[in-house]
This record gives C-alpha cells, sequence and structure tokens, in this order.
C-alpha cells in the first residue's frame, strides 16, 4: 500500500500498490477545475476550448450584438402566441440599459433567420446519422410481439419496430483516452481517501467520487487479481462507465420526442462532470420508442404494450453492448495514453441514472 502525505485538510490518499501511480491527476487540479469562481483575469485554457472564447461578439452568433439578440430570443422563445406578459417583457428589454436601438436598426433579420433555419443536411440524401467521422449508425430494431391463441393466428410475430440511431461505446472510449486535453485530469488508479479527524481514535473513509468509492475499488482490485492476457505485460485499467438518459418533450404542441443518452466516465471528478464547459458529456445513442403503428400491427392485443416497449428497451441496449464492447470488457483494449504509456483498458458499468418513468416501464 502507497500512501501520500497529507494535505491541508489532512486527507491522505491510499492507492493499493507499493508504487506511485505512473499518472497523477492530482499534481494539476486547479480550483478553475472544479468550480465557477474566476481565479484569474487571464483567458485560461477552458475558455480557449469554449466556443464563445474567439470574440466578444461570437457569443450571440449570428445576431451581431446584444440588443438583437434580446429581441430575437424575446421573438422565438416566447412561444407562438404572444401574451400581455410577453409584452411587458419586451417593455422591459426596450426600456433596459443595455439596450441599444442603433443596434437594431441595422440588424439583417431575414439573413439571420435563414441562418437560424439553415441544416447542413438540407442539402445531403437525408442520412445524416451515417456520419463515418462522428461515428454514428442507424440500426434497424426488430422485436418478437406474442399473440394469444385466441388470435387468428397465434406464436410471436416479428415487428419492425424502429431504427437506433448510435456510436460505437468502445470507439467513444478510445477517443477520450486519445483526448490531449483531457488526459491531465483523468484517474488511471482509484484511490481510498483517508482522514484523521483528532476526535476520533482511528482513521475513516472519505467517499466524494466514483474513483475513490468502494465499488470503484473493488472493481480495481478484481482486475488486478484475474490473469493477465497470454503475453501481456500492460498495466490494466478499469473505465468506469456512468449512463444517463431522459425522453425529452421537443414541442409545447404535438408529441414530438426524442430519448437522447449519454455517457460518462468515472475516472473523472464530478465536479468538472457537473460543468457544461468541460464537455465531458459523450452522447451515444437516441432510444426510440414504440411507434403509434403498433397499435394497428397487434390490433386487440394491446395488453402485450409494457411488455413489449420493455422488449424494445433492452433490445436497444443489446445493440449498444456488442460483440466489440463484451470482448473488450473480457479481454480489454490496448491504448497508448497521451502521456506515452500504453495500458489495457476494461470498461466497466457503474451506473445508469434515468428517472421514475423509465424505470417503471423499462426494468
Amino acid at each position: 500500500i502507497f500512501r501520500t502525505h497529507s494535505n491541508i485538510f489532512g486527507l491522505v490518499r491510499q492507492y493499493f500498490s507499493s508504487t506511485p501511480p505512473s499518472h497523477d491527476p492530482e499534481e494539476y487540479v486547479t480550483l478553475a477545475d472544479l468550480s465557477f469562481i474566476p481565479t484569474s483575469t487571464s483567458v485560461t485554457e477552458e475558455q480557449t476550448h469554449s466556443p464563445v472564447a474567439s470574440g466578444s461578439e461570437s457569443q450571440y452568433h449570428p445576431y451581431p450584438n446584444h440588443s438583437s439578440f434580446q429581441l430575437g430570443n424575446w421573438y422565438w422563445n416566447q412561444g407562438v402566441q404572444k401574451s400581455q406578459w410577453d409584452f411587458m417583457k419586451l417593455v422591459g428589454i426596450l426600456g433596459g440599459r443595455t439596450f441599444d436601438t442603433a443596434d437594431v436598426s441595422s440588424t439583417r433579420w431575414k439573413q439571420i433567420n435563414s441562418q437560424l433555419d439553415a441544416n447542413e443536411y438540407d442539402e445531403g440524401d437525408g442520412e445524416e446519422w451515417q456520419d463515418e467521422d462522428a461515428g454514428w449508425k442507424r440500426m434497424p430494431v426488430s422485436i418478437k410481439v406474442p399473440f394469444s391463441r385466441t388470435t387468428k393466428t397465434p406464436g410471436p410475430r416479428v415487428y419492425p419496430a424502429a431504427h437506433l440511431y448510435h456510436r460505437s461505446l468502445v470507439a467513444v472510449v478510445r477517443e477520450k483516452l486519445a483526448n490531449t486535453h483531457d488526459n491531465k485530469l483523468f484517474h488511471y488508479e482509484p484511490y481510498q481517501l483517508r482522514w484523521n479527524p483528532p476526535h476520533l481514535d482511528a482513521e475513516v473513509s472519505i467517499y466524494g467520487d466514483l474513483y475513490t468509492s468502494p465499488a470503484f475499488l473493488d472493481a480495481h482490485r478484481t482486475l488486478q487479481d484475474m490473469p493477465r492476457e497470454p503475453g501481456c505485460n500492460l498495466p490494466r485499467v478499469v473505465a468506469g462507465l456512468m449512463f444517463w438518459s431522459d425522453a425529452t418533450q421537443l414541442t409545447t404542441f404535438g408529441n414530438a420526442k426524442l430519448w437522447p443518452t449519454y455517457m460518462y466516465f468515472g475516472n473523472e471528478s464530478k465536479y468538472r462532470r457537473c460543468k457544461p464547459s468541460c464537455n465531458l458529456s459523450n452522447h451515444v445513442a437516441y432510444f426510440e420508442m414504440l411507434q403509434d403503428s403498433f397499435k394497428d400491427f397487434t390490433g386487440s392485443n394491446s395488453d402485450c404494450a409494457t411488455h413489449c416497449r420493455r422488449e424494445l428497451f433492452h433490445k436497444q441496449w443489446r445493440i449498444l453492448l456488442d460483440d466489440e464492447f463484451l470482448e473488450a470488457y473480457e479481454h480489454g483494449i490496448v491504448i497508448h495514453c497521451c502521456d506515452g504509456i500504453a495500458r489495457r483498458f476494461y470498461p466497466r458499468i457503474f451506473t445508469y441514472s434515468a428517472d421514475y418513468p423509465e424505470k417503471y416501464v423499462n426494468l
């Protein structure tokens, strides 16, 4: 066991190895990495990666200035039918100290609206999701729908339910570990965070991040105790995966919905994962729901709808957890990291966050 010296808070990091970690993110972490508290007036590295840092007006693009943006935001985001409350909000914008009528008078509104309406795939063949560079794939999903003995044709029937748009999880892992910007604060080795308070006789464990949790430490120990791959002496690392999904209503009127699914890495600090500017959320899939045509397919056999929703959900997860992922789960994937060291990574799923309706329907 290797233990570090205690920091100013009396916290000690305890690693389950006899030597210090080959890569220590704690050496590079700053207050700006863990919070929104400004620490310097100079441009930070994070700001240089932000899309609004290239110029003073780029944050309002395609609007040329703040006043034009305020009017455009009011027009597009206050609903189709304007109310008395919306009118008073407009009066507040026009009477605000930051509003300049001279900036608005020269704004080319039609050109801006055309830019907002533009879609880079409008001129394409309609298969915008099959983008090899972004790694998106389109996969048909079919389920077996059971029909009872009382129907004309009893037994299971195949129903083409949807097309799943997704990315390869292994490809996302490889892409992540090749990212030089995130590598510096990526924890390859978990540790216990220990504290010896003056009012107690023994040390206590402090829990905060996934890579200091008992679950992660157990996964790390289990991995180190496993037989190695033949002829491989590379360091073995747990890649902690955390999934999150939530169905989203796209419009105020109508039934247009999306069900995005995201993947995070538990090897990174929860404080950085919560900062949108760090871009640590990896978009991996759009789950599909049963379409209205399912009622026509089943007819009066609608009692199995809940079962089929669950089947569709799990069928899509089977596509995400494909043979490539299962191979990486069992045998790992060798990646040459940004610090010049080759390591064998084993993906492990630790959490899946969803709201109650998703849990009720799908589990």
